[in-house]
């Protein structure tokens, strides 16, 4: 639920952000996504591709395993897929993106690039932000409750449609992960330029409504 704090700093937020064009091509946007064998998280009953004709199954037909990932990318490009581990904390969110963001950020994005994040407890610890100070990575401060305004998440939406077309379930973590990289791989980087170019639309609709949910 968005309360009034939340909208007053989202929409404080997108003010400050209002001017902001060529500048979201510097920006690397990231988010953690999970993903089980029998549909992706946060449709506990029922999965299918809006645009296909639904087709019904069992929610618990392989035991309700999944995966956990993490992936961010740019207006060049995209991080391979980062597979969780157990749970995730601090030190190992600092562990994951020296491995899977640092070796590629320049390249998928500007050569002085923004990191985006969302507020997560573990990406603001205070050993986090001292990871990314000591690194000289410069973070976009981010407003509460906003994933309407990260694009990484109408991106996982589009991978989902992809991982579980017509359907599809799975009956081991292996071969989910071999398809959620496969269907990574499709994606192309026209979609991510597309997924970037609509932050000033964005920002624009959450303006006009008052730092409420947008459509997005």
């Amino acid at each position: 639920m968005i309360k009034e704090r939340h909208k007053i700093a989202r929409l404080e937020w997108a003010r400050k952000h209002k001017t902001w064009s060529k500048e979201w091509s510097s920006v690397v946007f990231s988010d953690e996504k999970r993903f089980n064998l029998d549909g992706p998280d946060g449709f506990q009953y029922y999965w299918h591709d809006l645009r296909k004709e639904p087709q019904y199954f069992s929610k618990q037909r392989f035991g309700g395993g999944g995966v956990m990932v993490w992936a961010g990318f740019g207006c060049k490009g995209k991080t391979n897929i980062a597979f969780i581990d157990g749970n995730m904390n601090a030190k190992k969110y600092q562990d994951m993106l020296e491995t899977h963001l640092l070796p590629v950020a320049s390249k998928i994005s500007a050569k002085k690039w923004i990191f985006q994040q969302d507020n997560a407890s573990i990406h603001n610890a205070k050993s986090t932000h001292e990871w990314f100070n000591s690194k000289k990575i410069s973070l976009l401060h981010w407003a509460p409750l906003s994933s309407d305004m990260n694009p990484t998440e109408n991106l996982w939406g589009i991978l989902s449609r992809k991982v579980y077309t017509n359907g599809r379930q799975f009956s081991s973590i292996s071969d989910l992960k071999e398809a959620i990289n496969e269907s990574w791989e499709e994606i192309e980087l026209s979609t991510l330029n597309n997924l970037i170019d609509s932050m000033p639309n964005r920002i624009f609709e959450l303006i006009t409504k008052m730092g409420n949910k947008t459509h997005y």
